[in-house]
Formats: structure tokens, C-alpha cells, sequence
């Protein structure tokens, strides 16, 4: 209960700064061209992970698996049900549950369109790790501070049945959507 509190009142605090705050983003970074060897090789391995299901987690991958695809994502299937992409491991110790972070990120729905994006707040989100998406809380425990990281999660594993609604009651996020977000300047404030 007491987790799901401090959750609650992080996620409130988040959108209160998300709606009353405003800055100018830097220009999203490109991906590296690979290669058309190594797209073809990325191409053939992902294509191996397309689910034959038709219900909704299979629909959910099977999307996350085109968008890799298409956006030429060198992203790897982690047990939990989420995709993930180190772009830059970082340095030092890794992060653990219970390590209170400051990441800059963007959130982005499947097919490109930004939901969110604290460059453009001007202000990086500032979180105890376990307390956020379980598609974060996963992912961030892969790398270390520095790193660079783009997750690709089921909705199961983000906002799941409910979405994310706003205090003001709009939908920022309709409920079962699969997301993708950049992770980056992930900084350790408390161990």
C-alpha cells in the first residue's frame, strides 16, 4: 500500500510539473545507419520473435517487434515481456531498486507520435528506482549511471488497462498502448 502511495504522489507530483512547465527540447538524437548487413541481421533475428498469438500481448509484441524493425532498433527481448536497447552501458556500479535517480527522457506512442518529454520541461524526472513503470524499474537495473537506454514496453509492463490520465482528467496515455521511451543522463542522486 505504501508503495503504491508514494507511486501515486510521485505520478501526481510528475504531471503537475509535466502541465505547468515549458522549454525547448534539444533535436532528438538519430540513430546511428547501420550497415545493410547488420540491419538484415537484426531484421532476420527479430523477425524469429514475432508472436503467432492474436491476443493483445501478441498483438503488443509483435508491434514493438515492427517498430524495432522499422526503426532499425537493435532492441533484445528481456524475460519480463519489455524490449530493450543499451545505446551507452555507462560507468560504475550498477543501479539497484531503491537508487533515487534523475533520467531525461521521451516518450513516444508506436508510431512515433511524442506523449512526453522532460527536455522539453527542462527538467529531468527525479525517482527512487521501483517506484515508476515496471518496464522502467526493469530496464534501469540492465545499465549503469551515464548509460543510454531505449525501452519498448507492452502496456502490461507501462500504464496497463487504466492509461495515464492527467489531474485535469485528458487522456495522456489511452489505456492498453504499447510505448517506447529513450532513457538518457541517468544520474545516481542517493544510493
Amino acid at each position: 500500500m505504501f508503495k503504491l502511495s508514494c507511486m501515486y504522489r510521485l505520478l501526481l507530483s510528475w504531471m503537475v510539473l509535466f502541465l505547468c512547465t515549458c522549454g525547448t527540447a534539444p533535436e532528438p538524437t538519430a540513430d546511428a545507419e547501420r550497415a545493410p548487413a547488420e540491419r538484415g541481421a537484426i531484421e532476420e533475428r527479430l523477425i524469429t520473435q514475432l508472436s503467432p498469438s492474436d491476443d493483445l500481448a501478441g498483438r503488443q509484441r509483435n508491434a514493438i517487434i515492427n517498430r524495432a524493425i522499422d526503426r532499425n532498433y537493435d532492441v533484445y527481448a528481456a524475460p519480463e515481456g519489455y524490449f530493450y536497447e543499451v545505446l551507452d552501458t555507462g560507468a560504475y556500479n550498477p543501479l539497484l531498486a531503491g537508487d533515487i535517480l534523475s533520467v531525461h527522457y521521451v516518450g513516444n506512442f508506436l508510431d512515433g507520435r511524442e506523449f512526453d518529454n522532460s527536455f522539453k520541461r527542462g527538467t529531468p524526472l527525479r525517482f527512487r528506482l521501483g517506484d515508476l513503470i515496471p518496464a522502467w524499474n526493469l530496464a534501469l537495473q540492465r545499465v549503469r549511471p551515464g548509460a543510454r537506454l531505449r525501452i519498448l514496453t507492452p502496456s502490461e509492463l507501462a500504464y496497463g488497462t487504466e492509461g495515464l490520465v492527467a489531474p485535469n482528467g485528458d487522456t495522456l496515455v489511452p489505456a492498453d498502448t504499447p510505448l517506447e521511451f529513450l532513457l538518457e543522463e541517468i544520474v545516481i542522486l542517493e544510493e
